[in-house]
């Protein structure tokens, strides 16, 4: 009676989790999504040239009036740690990896390979202040999208601080 009420439930959830799988507002990344949308060059138009390596957008990273980069307003407490570390495996370690050596799954896809995905234990990424890396996640950086429009500003705080705790680890 049991597994047939369990198999009658796995009946009915199967097209519910597939209909959430499938939409795309569930994490609302901002990568291209129609071709309309995407940098195509017409038949009639000759090659558009890249913007140069280490080039910063024209809308710049927005910081504060003065020019100074936030402080960090979240004590690095256990809560904060645990809630960081989950927003870190969701958001962050797809690309960066468990650890954030720049060995995610998807790292492996970008061109050039991984080198481009950023090992978050190096040391002139501990040397980066707090406030520099959450102006990262907030407005991402050459390849890495901009988490702002997904993360509340107390989350990205809370994953700064998860990352300091994985930078200490030998």
């Amino acid at each position: 009676m049991k597994r047939r009420i369990a198999i009658t439930l796995l009946i009915l959830a199967t097209p519910f989790i597939l209909g959430l799988a499938l939409t795309y507002e569930v994490i609302q990344v901002d990568f291209p999504s129609f071709m309309e949308d995407q940098p195509s060059v017409g038949y009639r138009e000759g090659p558009r040239l890249g913007l140069p390596e280490g080039s910063i957008p024209i809308t710049g990273v927005e910081l504060p009036a003065d020019g100074s980069l936030p402080e960090n307003p979240v004590a690095p407490t256990p809560d904060s740690i645990a809630r960081g570390a989950v927003l870190f495996e969701v958001h962050c370690a797809v690309c960066h990896g468990r650890q954030g050596l720049g060995d995610g799954p998807v790292a492996a896809y970008f061109k050039p390979p991984a080198s481009d995905v950023a090992n978050l234990t190096e040391e002139r990424i501990i040397n980066e202040p707090d406030g520099l890396i959450y102006m990262t996640i907030t407005k991402g950086f050459q390849g890495m999208p901009a988490l702002g429009p997904n993360l509340s500003p107390q989350q990205r705080w809370d994953v700064v601080n998860y990352l300091r705790t994985l930078q200490q680890k030998p």
